[in-house]
């Protein structure tokens, strides 16, 4: 055999060999589920980020599973069926306790805040309702059966302008996006609309006929706060300028806002849970080219306060930048 001839040969081998490694890398990668709710949605959109960021800055493959709600997806996380899910912070209390609708879910974890969330009511533009107070009698989504937490900060919101659900004509519906949805088709009057989501710029220009959406402001008073507070303990407000990326915020508009976690469960190593924490920390600015869902996400203030203990390999992260213990906002 010709020296060109092994040489060859062996060059070759080499890049078998290789190929064969490199696929034996890809097979052994662990596979990380990150459970959402449906796409259109923030969970959705963040998560989708989450998965490109933790595929790009660790040696693992992460995979968003949307489903129709949190109320679906929280007992599969609970289990190790699904290594992560996005919940705000009455859902992961509500869930790890066992109220409002949740069986007992005593394996959930903390891995950190994500981002705030932020919801009003909004109708059309041309709409005569200036208030949330003004909207009784009128047609909304009630029920949202697959999202337990959009009944409670709906009801918080209506509940600073001295009216119910139980004032309206009640729509039952799954989850918020097709409460979104039907607003943007005129099945409804006046519905609950996350500030700046997909389904949000969607809705505006369905209704662009209208005017697009409106917002109605939180009112700024002690005894609208201790409504709001009553129904929604972890809720706060802030107020919002008109952006391109807010539509419905047509001046000046104060909503409110909550925090969205990031959980996993017990059945989650120390050393997943870890990285994952540690890979979001460092990474925001690929969090946020991933999806703008994420610009206000603060790596400074992961670590917020809850009742639901944190995850071992999270605290880890955390003790070692100095956010631990964990801070109220």
């Amino acid at each position: 055999m010709s020296h060109k001839k092994a040489t060859l040969i062996s060059l070759r081998s080499l890049i078998a060999a290789t190929a064969l490694s490199c696929l034996a890398t890809v097979a052994h990668a662990q596979v990380l589920g990150i459970a959402t709710n449906p796409q259109g949605s923030f969970y959705y959109s963040a998560g989708a980020a989450l998965a490109q960021v933790i595929q790009q800055k660790t040696n693992m493959i992460a995979r968003i599973q949307p489903m129709s709600g949190s109320s679906g997806y929280t007992p599969l996380v609970n289990r190790g069926e699904i290594e992560f899910g996005l919940l705000n912070g009455v859902d992961i209390v509500s869930a790890y306790t066992g109220t409002e609708g949740f069986k007992k879910n005593p394996e959930l974890r903390l891995v950190g805040v994500l981002l705030p969330l932020r919801f009003g009511i909004a109708v059309p533009n041309d709409s005569p309702v200036k208030s949330i107070k003004d909207l009784k009698g009128m047609r909304m989504p009630s029920k949202f059966t697959a999202m337990t937490a959009t009944a409670i900060s709906q009801e918080a919101l209506l509940a600073s302008g001295g009216v119910s659900i139980n004032d309206m004509k009640q729509l039952p519906v799954s989850d918020y996006v097709k409460g979104m949805v039907m607003l943007g088709d005129g099945k409804v009057d006046a519905v609950q609309v996350c500030l700046g989501c997909a389904t949000a710029l969607e809705v505006n220009a369905n209704l662009a006929a209208h005017g697009g959406l409106r917002f109605l402001p939180v009112a700024d008073t002690p005894e609208a706060k201790a409504a709001m507070l009553k129904v929604f303990p972890s809720a706060y407000t802030q107020v919002f300028q008109p952006s391109p990326g807010y539509p419905g915020v047509i001046g000046p508009t104060r909503l409110m806002a909550f925090s969205a976690f990031l959980m996993a469960s017990t059945h989650v190593s120390d050393d997943v849970v870890y990285k994952v924490t540690k890979a979001l920390y460092q990474n925001k600015q690929a969090l946020v080219t991933a999806s703008a869902t994420l610009k206000d996400f603060d790596p400074d203030f992961m670590a917020e306060a809850n009742v639901v203990p944190y995850h071992p390999g999270a605290e880890k992260f955390y003790k070692e930048v100095g956010q631990w213990p964990a801070r109220n906002r």
